[in-house]
C-alpha cells in the first residue's frame, strides 16, 4: 500500500483546491521558509485523526481554515482527502483503494467520510489503529519527533518505543478499564447505599400491604355478597311483582272470559232453536248413510272365501315339503353309521402303527451298540490309556513340588520368627510413649475445661446484654414501623386531600380543575370544621349536599356546568354565593326545643366555617337542630310541631312532618369527607410523641449495644486463648493416635507373623499326609493302565461275532419299516373316506335347513290367510256393528230433539252462576294489585341502595356479581365481614403498589449490585491482560529495534557502534530507554554527551531502525536532517537511497543533498501573498535556501 493522492481546499494556506499526486518512489517536497511546505505534512496528520490544534501549529481547530489574505477573504470550510492505494489489502477492508476525507467548518462542526460514506472519527482512528498510519504513529517524523529522541528523558522516551510496539490501543483500553472501574466502583456504592435504604421500607411496606390486601380482600367479598344479596332480594321482589302482574294479568283475561261466556249464554238460547232444524237434516243424510254400510258388508263377505280357497292350495304344498324333508334325515341317520364305522377302522390302525414303531424304536436302540468298530473301541481304549500315562507323570511333578515346597517353609518360618521378636520391642516402647502423652492431654483437657465454665459464665452474661439490646431494638423497631405507618396514612389522607378522593366524579373534576374556573370557593365538606363529636350527625345532615360546590355568582356556576358537560365528566349541584339565602329557626321553635333534654344545638352553630361562607352554611344547616339520641330527637320534634329536622348524633333523623329515618348504614367515603382534616390532625400529633419515644428507645438501644459490644470483646480474647489451647490439645491428641495408630499397625503385623508362623507349620504338619496320597495316587494309576491293556486285547479277539449281530439286526428293522409304511397308507385312506362321509353329511344338514325354511314360510303364508280371513270377520262384524249403532243414532237423535226445551231452561241457571263468579274475581283482582304495589316499593328501595352505595344499576350488578341464596346464613356473613374490615383500623391503599414498586426496585438493584461486582472483577482481569499484553509487545519491539539499531547505527555513521538498554528491566511498564552511542574515532558515550549533529544522526538512525523493524506503508519526513552538517546529510541520503524495506518516502526538505536522492520533486511556493501553490522543479532551478528559480516552475 503507499499514498496515492492528497487532495487540498481551505487547509491552512492552500485556499484553493490542491491536488498532489505521489507514485511509489522517493519523493521530495522543497520550497522556501513560509511557503506553506509543512503544511501538506501536518494535512496528512489532521486526516489521519489529530486532534490537538496546537500539533498542528495553531491555537484553536479552526485554525487550519484558511485564515485569508490582503486579497482574498477568509474561507469558512477546511478540507482534506487522502487517497491510498489498497490493492495488497493492506488495510482490512474490501477496497483496493481507500478515501478518507476530513471536513471542518468554521462553526466547529467536523465531518468525516470514508470512501465518500459519512463516518466517525473513531471509525477512521479504529481502521489506521496498529496499521502504521495512526496519528501517532511513524508514517509522519517531524524535525520535532528527533529532537523529542535526544532532548526527552528516559522515561519520555519510552513513548516512542511504545509506538512502535503497538500497545497505545492497550494501554487505551486499560485506561477505560481503570475509568469503568471507578464509574463501577461509583456506582456499586451507590447502589448499595439505596439497596440498605429499600431494605429498610420493605418491612413496613410489606406489612401494610398485606393489610391493604387483606382489606381489599375482605372488602371484595364483602361487595360481592352484599351486592349479590341485595340482586337477590331484588329479584324475590322481581319474583314476586311478575307473579303478581301476571296474576292481575290471568284475572283480567278470566274476568274478561266470564263476560264473553255471559255474552255466549244470552246468545245460546236462540242458537238451541237452530239446532232442532238441524237435527231434521241430520237424520235425513244418516238414513242414505245406512245403505252404504249395507254394500260395504256384501263386499266383505265376498272377499272372505276367496281367501278360503287360498289357504287349501298352501296346505297341500306344506304336505309335499314334509315328505321330502322325512327322506333328508333318513340319508343324514345312515350317514352318521357309516363315519363311526370309518373312525373305529382307524383307530385300529392307529394302534397297530403305534406298536410297529416301538419295536423298531428298540431295534435301533441295539444296533445303536455295535454301530462303533472294534478298532474304533480299542482307539478309545488306547486314549484313556494315554491320559493314564499322563496323570501318572503329573503326580510324579507335585511329589518333587511338594518336597521343594518343604525346604523354601522350613526356611521363611525361622525369618518370620525373628521378625515377630522385633515387632513385639517396638510394640512395648510404644506403649510407654501413649500412657506420657495421656498424662499431658488429660492436665491440659482440665484446663480447657476451666477455661470452657469461664467462657460459659462470660457468654450468659453476653447474652443477657445482648437481649436486652435485642428487646430494646425490637421495641425500637415496633415503633418505627407504627411510626412509618401513622405518617403513610398521614401521606394518604393528604394525597386523598388532594385528590380529592371520595367525591363524585363530577365534583372531583371540577374542584381538579379550579386553577382553570373562575370562581370556585370549593365543596361545602371543604369549607367546614366539624368536631369529631358531631361527625356523624352533620354527615347525616348534609347527605349529598356535602358535595356541593360553593361558587363566587352564578355565572361561575354556568361555567362549571359548562366545563362537565364538553369533559361529559359527570354531573354537580353549584351553591352560587349570590344567590344562595340563609335560613334559620324561629326563636320560638328555638326556646321550645332547649326546653327539652338532650338537645345540643343548631347544626349551622355547631362547626365553623369562613364568613363569608355563612349564608350557605345557614341556608344548609340552619334549620337542622342536633340531639343527644333518637329519643330525644324525638321529643325535640314534638316540642317543635315537626317543623324542622332533628339528627342524633349516631345518624337517626327526625323529618320533618315526622316521618324517621335511622338503622345501620355503611361509613364510606362520605363520612371521610369530615372526619379527615380530624383523624390528619390527631394523627399528626401522634408522629410526634412517637418521633420523642422514637429519640428515647435509641439512646437505650445505643447503651445495650456498647454493653453487649464489650462483653463481646471479652468474649473473643477467651475465645482466641481457648482457641489456642484446643489447637495444642489438637496436636496431643494427634500425637496421641498417631501412637496409637503404630501400637495397632504393630498389633496387626504380630497377628500375621503369628498366622504365617501357623501356616508353615501346618504345612509341614500335612507334608507326610500330602505325599502318602500322592504315593497312593501313583500305585492307583499304575492298576489302571494294566486293566486298559487287557481289554484291548479282548477286544481284538471278538471282532468278527460283533458285526454278524449287527447285519442281523439291520435285515429285522428294514422288514418292521416297510410293515409300518403299509399300516400307515391304510391310515390315510381311513381318514379320506371319513372326510368324503363328512362333505355328504354337511351337504344333507344344508338340504334340510332349506326344506324347513320353505316350510316354515308355507306354514306362516297359512298363518297369514288365516289372520286375513279373521281379519275379514271383524270388518264384517265391524260393519254390522256400525249399522246397529247408526240406527241408534237415528233413534237419540230424535230424543235429542226432545231435550233442547229442557236445556234452554239450563242455560238460564248456568248464566246466573257465571255473574256470581265474575263477582269474586273483581275482589280477587284488589288482592292482587295490592301486593304488586308492596313488591314495586320493595323494588326501588333496593335499586336506590344500589346505586347510592355501590354505584352500579341492577342488571350491571346481576351480570358481574355470582348469585348467592337469600338466608339468615347469608345475612349473618355480610355482618362478619363488615366487623372483619373495621377490625383492620386505618389502611393504606396506596401501599401495595408502594410495596410492589420497592420490591421490584429492590430486585432490580440487587441483581445490578451482583452485575456490578461481576463487572469490577472482571475489570480487574482485563487490566492485569492489558499490563502483560504491554509487558510483551514491548519487550519483544524493544530487543528487534535493539538489534536493528546495532546494525543502522554504524551504516548510517560510516563505523561505531551504538547500545539501547532499559533504566529498570524489572519495570516493563515504566521502565525508561537510555540511548549509547560511540561513533567513529569516539568512545562509547551517553546521547547527551554527543553534538548536535551526531545526536540528530543518532536520532534519525533509530527511527530507521524503527521503521524497518515496524515497516510503514509510506513515511513522511519533514525536514528531519535539518540539524544535519553537508557530510551527514550525504550519509542521510545515501542511507535513504539504499532503504529496502517497501516503504514510500515522502522529504519535506530544503537541503540540496536530500533532493538529489529524490526521484520525483514538488515545490511550494507562494506566487500570491498568503496562498501556497504546488509546482514541479528540476533541481538545478531550486536554491540553496530553497528558493525556486522563475524559470523553473511548472504548475501542478
Amino acid at each position: 500500500m503507499y499514498l496515492k493522492k492528497i487532495e487540498l481546499a481551505g487547509f491552512k494556506s492552500f485556499a484553493d483546491r490542491t491536488v498532489i499526486d505521489f507514485e511509489n518512489r522517493l519523493t521530495g517536497v522543497v520550497g522556501p521558509n513560509g511557503s506553506g511546505k509543512s503544511n501538506i505534512t501536518e494535512a496528512v496528520r489532521w486526516v489521519l485523526g489529530e486532534q490537538s490544534a496546537r500539533n498542528l501549529r495553531g491555537g484553536k481547530m479552526p485554525d487550519v481554515i484558511f485564515a485569508g489574505s490582503d486579497s482574498r477573504k477568509p474561507l469558512n470550510i477546511s478540507e482534506v482527502t487522502v487517497i491510498l492505494d489498497n490493492t495488497d489489502h493492506y488495510l482490512p477492508v474490501d477496497y483496493s483503494e481507500v478515501n478518507v476525507t476530513r471536513r471542518l467548518h468554521r462553526t466547529g462542526e467536523s465531518e468525516f467520510f470514508l470512501n465518500k460514506q459519512a463516518c466517525r472519527l473513531k471509525d477512521i482512528q479504529e481502521l489506521f489503529m496498529d496499521s502504521g498510519l495512526g496519528k501517532e504513529s511513524f508514517s509522519i517524523i517531524s524535525q520535532g519527533k528527533v529532537e523529542a529522541i535526544f532532548a526527552s528523558k528516559p522515561q519520555d522516551r519510552r513513548g516512542i518505543f511504545e509506538e512502535a510496539a503497538g500497545v497505545l490501543k492497550y494501554k487505551q483500553r486499560k485506561k477505560q478499564a481503570e475509568q469503568k472501574l471507578f464509574e463501577t466502583e461509583d456506582n456499586l456504592s451507590r447502589v448499595q447505599d439505596i439497596v440498605y435504604e429499600l431494605e429498610d421500607q420493605m418491612a413496613p411496606l410489606k406489612e401494610q400491604s398485606k393489610i391493604a390486601k387483606q382489606y381489599l380482600s375482605l372488602k371484595e367479598e364483602f361487595t360481592q355478597i352484599d351486592v349479590a344479596y341485595t340482586v337477590a332480594e331484588m329479584k324475590e321482589a322481581k319474583s314476586g311483582f311478575e307473579q303478581a302482574a301476571q296474576q292481575l294479568e290471568s284475572l283480567n283475561e278470566q274476568l274478561a272470559a266470564l263476560a264473553r261466556q255471559i255474552q255466549e249464554k244470552e246468545s245460546k238460547l236462540q242458537e238451541q232453536r237452530k239446532k232442532r232444524s238441524h237435527l231434521d237434516q241430520w237424520l235425513e243424510e244418516n238414513n242414505q248413510s245406512q245403505v252404504s254400510l249395507a254394500e260395504a258388508l256384501k263386499q266383505a263377505e265376498g272377499q272372505k272365501e276367496v281367501l278360503q280357497e287360498r289357504s287349501k292350495h298352501t296346505q297341500k304344498s306344506a304336505q309335499e315339503y314334509q315328505e321330502n324333508l322325512t327322506e333328508t334325515n333318513e340319508k343324514i341317520s345312515t350317514l352318521e353309521k357309516e363315519k363311526a364305522n370309518l373312525v373305529e377302522k382307524l383307530s385300529q390302525k392307529n394302534g397297530f402303527a403305534q406298536t410297529v414303531e416301538k419295536e423298531i424304536e428298540q431295534a435301533n436302540a441295539e444296533l445303536q451298540k455295535y454301530q462303533k468298530s472294534t478298532k474304533e473301541l480299542i482307539e478309545e481304549l488306547r486314549a484313556k490309556y494315554v491320559d493314564q500315562m499322563q496323570e501318572q507323570a503329573n503326580i510324579g511333578n507335585e511329589l518333587k513340588y511338594l518336597e521343594r515346597q518343604y525346604t523354601q517353609e522350613v526356611a521363611k518360618n525361622q525369618s518370620s520368627l525373628e521378625k515377630q521378636e522385633n515387632a513385639n520391642k517396638d510394640y512395648q516402647q510404644k506403649q510407654e510413649s501413649v500412657t506420657e502423652v495421656s498424662n499431658q492431654l488429660e492436665q491440659l483437657q482440665a484446663t480447657i475445661s476451666e477455661e470452657n465454665k469461664q467462657f460459659a459464665r462470660l457468654q450468659e452474661k453476653q447474652q443477657s446484654y445482648q437481649k436486652q439490646y435485642e428487646d430494646a431494638q425490637k421495641k425500637m423497631y415496633q415503633l418505627m414501623d407504627e411510626t412509618r405507618q401513622i405518617k403513610a396514612r398521614i401521606k394518604s389522607l393528604q394525597d386523598i386531600q388532594e385528590n380529592h378522593s371520595g367525591f363524585y366524579q363530577g365534583v372531583r373534576v371540577v374542584l381538579q380543575q379550579q386553577n382553570e374556573l373562575s370562581g370556585i370557593a370549593g365543596a361545602v365538606a371543604e369549607l367546614i370544621e366539624v368536631p369529631s363529636d358531631y361527625t356523624q350527625a352533620i354527615e347525616t345532615a348534609l347527605g349529598a349536599q356535602a358535595q356541593h360546590i360553593v361558587v363566587e355568582n352564578e355565572v361561575a356556576a354556568r361555567e362549571g356546568i359548562t366545563f362537565l358537560k364538553r369533559r361529559q365528566a359527570g354531573r354537580a349541584t353549584f351553591l352560587p354565593m349570590t344567590t344562595i339565602k340563609p335560613r334559620q329557626i324561629s326563636t320560638t321553635a328555638l326556646n321550645q326545643a332547649q326546653s327539652v333534654n338532650g338537645f345540643i344545638g343548631v347544626a349551622s352553630q355547631l362547626v365553623q366555617f369562613s364568613a363569608e361562607f355563612s349564608a350557605i352554611m345557614q341556608n344548609l344547616l340552619g334549620t337542622t337542630l342536633i340531639a343527644n339520641d333518637l329519643e330525644s330527637a324525638n321529643a325535640i320534634a314534638r316540642a317543635v310541631q315537626f317543623r324542622y329536622r332533628v339528627v342524633s348524633l349516631s345518624g337517626d333523623v327526625m323529618n320533618a312532618g315526622g316521618s324517621m329515618t335511622g338503622g345501620a348504614t355503611k361509613r364510606g367515603n362520605k363520612g371521610n369527607l369530615f372526619s379527615q382534616a380530624n383523624e390528619l390532625q390527631s394523627l399528626k400529633e401522634q408522629a410526634q410523641r412517637s418521633d420523642q419515644r422514637l429519640q428515647t428507645i435509641e439512646k437505650q438501644v445505643a447503651q445495650f449495644q456498647k454493653q453487649a459490644t464489650d462483653c463481646q470483646k471479652e468474649l473473643e480474647n477467651l475465645r482466641t486463648k481457648s482457641e489456642s489451647s484446643r489447637l495444642e490439645e489438637q496436636e496431643l491428641q494427634s500425637r496421641k493416635n498417631h501412637i496409637l495408630e503404630e501400637i495397632e499397625r504393630l498389633d496387626k503385623e504380630q497377628k500375621i507373623y503369628e498366622f504365617e508362623n501357623r501356616e508353615v507349620q501346618d504345612f509341614i504338619n500335612s507334608y507326610t499326609e500330602q505325599k502318602e496320597s500322592l504315593t497312593k495316587q501313583q500305585e492307583n494309576v499304575g492298576k489302571e493302565l494294566e486293566k486298559l491293556q487287557n481289554e484291548m486285547q479282548d477286544l481284538n479277539e471278538q471282532d468278527d461275532l460283533i458285526e454278524k449281530r449287527r447285519e442281523s439286526l439291520s435285515q429285522e428293522l428294514s422288514e418292521k419299516k416297510a410293515t409300518l409304511a403299509v399300516n400307515k397308507e391304510q391310515i390315510n385312506t381311513l381318514k379320506q373316506q371319513i372326510q368324503t362321509n363328512e362333505q355328504s353329511f354337511s351337504e344333507q344338514t344344508q338340504r334340510k335347513e332349506t326344506l324347513e325354511k320353505q316350510l316354515s314360510s308355507l306354514t306362516s303364508n297359512v298363518s297369514d290367510h288365516e289372520v286375513s280371513e279373521e281379519s275379514l270377520q271383524k270388518q264384517i262384524a265391524s260393519l254390522t256393528e256400525k249399522k246397529d249403532e247408526l240406527q241408534v243414532k237415528l233413534r237419540d237423535k230424535r230424543e235429542k230433539r226432545d231435550r233442547l226445551y229442557q236445556e234452554i231452561n239450563e242455560q238460564d241457571e248456568s248464566l246466573s252462576q257465571l255473574n256470581q263468579e265474575q263477582k269474586e274475581k273483581l275482589a280477587e283482582k284488589t288482592t292482587v294489585e295490592v301486593a304488586k304495589n308492596r313488591q314495586e316499593n320493595l323494588l326501588d328501595h333496593r335499586l336506590a341502595y344500589l346505586q347510592e352505595e355501590y354505584h352500579i344499576t341492577f342488571e350491571k350488578a346481576e351480570a358481574d356479581y355470582q348469585a348467592v341464596e337469600k338466608n339468615d346464613e347469608t345475612k349473618e356473613q355480610i355482618q362478619h365481614l363488615r366487623y372483619k374490615i373495621e377490625q383492620l383500623g386505618p389502611v393504606n391503599l396506596n401501599a401495595i403498589e408502594q410495596y410492589e414498586e420497592v420490591s421490584q426496585r429492590y430486585d432490580f438493584l440487587h441483581k445490578q449490585r451482583e452485575d456490578l461486582l461481576a463487572a469490577k472483577n472482571q475489570l480487574f482481569t482485563t487490566m492485569g491482560e492489558m499490563d502483560e499484553e504491554v509487558k510483551t509487545r514491548f519487550k519483544d519491539i524493544f530487543e528487534k529495534i535493539r538489534q536493528q539499531f546495532k546494525v543502522v547505527f554504524p551504516n548510517m555513521f560510516g563505523g561505531g557502534r551504538a547500545e539501547l538498554f532499559l533504566t529498570d528491566p524489572n519495570d516493563l511498564l515504566n521502565t525508561g530507554i537510555e540511548i549509547e552511542a560511540q561513533p567513529p574515532g569516539k568512545k562509547l558515550q551517553n546521547l547527551s554527551l554527543l553534538s548536535g549533529g551526531e545526536r540528530a544522526l543518532t536520532a534519525i538512525a533509530l527511527l530507521f531502525s524503527i521503521i524497518q523493524v515496524r515497516p510503514v506503508p509510506f513515511c513522511i519526513l519533514d525536514e528531519v536532517e535539518a540539524a544535519l552538517d553537508e557530510a551527514n546529510i550525504l550519509r542521510f541520503a545515501n542511507y535513504l537511497q539504499t532503504f529496502n524495506n517497501n516503504t514510500q518516502f515522502i522529504i519535506v526538505t530544503h537541503r540540496k543533498g536530500t533532493m538529489e536522492a529524490c526521484n520525483v520533486l514538488y515545490g511550494v511556493t507562494m506566487e500570491e501573498s498568503g496562498v501556497s501553490k504546488i509546482v514541479s522543479v528540476r533541481l538545478k532551478d531550486v536554491g540553496e535556501n530553497g528558493q525556486i528559480a522563475v524559470e523553473g516552475k511548472d504548475s501542478v
